[in-house]
């Protein structure tokens, strides 16, 4: 006679998890995700390596934009803030000549800027350069704060006088070798 089978409840319990488990498996195995592009795979890549982003600041509406654009676009990496801001010295004037009127008025937009990107929790980093060109002086401003991107407002008023985009962002298109994000927004 052979001995009578005895079902235990938690061997029961094992079994059930154990099979569930399995079929869950197998069901993901057959139902991979949809395969991500190349280009979207490297886009998604290099939003997420941003580190450093510099923006330009004057103290006029479309660049307090581009500083929140800035934010929203670094938020997640915890990126740094560079707010930069070039005091354009005449040709006529020494480089060091102190010149207290554009320099006050320079960090009180920096000032501002900086507390905009302290309400998103970032790091601002408040530079103030001294040269004979802005476009020239920003782009010494990227390269020595080693930025990954700048984020800079157009002006709207320039653009409805039929104007395009000024000296400053040319500058930073042709010569820093970052990429560059231009806002426009009609409504400033």
């Amino acid at each position: 006679m052979t001995p009578a089978l005895a079902v235990h409840p938690l061997g029961l319990v094992i079994a059930a998890v154990f099979a569930v488990s399995m079929s869950s498996l197998l069901w993901w195995m057959m139902h991979p995700p949809e395969p991500v592009g190349q280009a979207v795979a490297h886009a998604l890549y290099s939003v997420g390596a941003v580190r450093r982003i510099l923006v330009p600041v004057e103290g006029r509406p479309h660049n307090n934009r581009a500083v929140e654009l800035a934010c929203r676009l670094g938020q997640d990496q915890k990126a740094e803030i560079v707010l930069g801001s070039v005091i354009e010295v005449p040709m006529a004037l020494p480089l060091g000549t102190t010149l207290p009127a554009e320099e006050e008025r320079a960090n009180a937009h920096l000032a501002e800027a900086a507390d905009l990107v302290r309400l998103h929790d970032l790091v601002p980093i408040s530079v103030l350069e001294r040269d004979r060109q802005a476009g020239r002086g920003m782009v010494r401003i990227a390269r020595d704060s080693d930025v990954d991107l700048a984020v800079v407002g157009l002006d709207p008023h320039r653009v409805a006088a039929g104007g395009i985009i000024g000296r400053t962002i040319e500058s930073l298109l042709r010569q820093a070798g970052i990429e560059v994000i231009i806002d426009f927004s009609p409504e400033v």
